[in-house]
């Protein structure tokens, strides 16, 4: 970050800093499971679905024409394919009122290039899971629309409720993965 402001020149760059801890932290966790075996590709899996289920809802309630498309579709399609029912409940997404949901589509976005990384190396693996969550280009594609929005220059009166929406999401990814028995490790 040499050269820049502590806060970053853009929207995204605020977040990036703001939320690099539970960023890294849930990547640890998450990529831990992926490495392992089908077992632990399975809870990736349902860690995902749980964590995202009430998300979208709370999207589609508030913000529909700027959320990302559903993933929990695709996901219930892994864990089918595996022989794994779809988890019965989810936590409840907790966030401020005031939150700038920009936060929230950021992180789910911003997980379709984690994402990628994961089939890559499944494929170079050779490894034969179900994939449809994985390789669904839908948030890919929504990334290209978003990219304008959090690019903007930093603003300190508006990103501090976006900030404050993705630092949420995070938590929740983190509680999730915390009651599924996710690893966690320290960075």
């Amino acid at each position: 970050m040499r050269g820049k402001n502590v806060a970053g020149r853009t929207t995204r760059d605020y977040l990036r800093i703001g939320t690099a801890a539970a960023h890294d932290t849930l990547d640890v966790r998450l990529g831990t499971l992926v490495e392992g075996d089908e077992r632990g590709y399975a809870q990736f899996l349902e860690i995902q679905y749980r964590a995202r289920v009430n998300i979208e809802s709370w999207l589609d309630e508030r913000c529909a024409d700027m959320a990302p498309p559903r993933q929990t579709d695709a996901i219930a399609r892994d864990l089918a394919e595996l022989g794994v029912p779809i988890p019965p409940d989810s936590p409840a997404f907790d966030v401020s009122a005031d939150s700038d949901p920009l936060g929230i589509c950021w992180v789910l976005a911003g997980s379709s290039l984690g994402n990628r990384a994961i089939l890559a190396r499944l494929v170079k693996a050779d490894v034969q899971w179900p994939v449809a969550f994985l390789s669904d280009r839908r948030v890919a594609e929504y990334w290209k629309r978003l990219r304008p929005l959090i690019e903007r220059p930093h603003s300190p009166a508006d990103d501090p409720s976006v900030l404050g929406a993705a630092q949420a999401s995070f938590a929740h990814f983190n509680a999730v993965a915390s009651q599924v028995r996710a690893p966690e490790t320290t960075i």
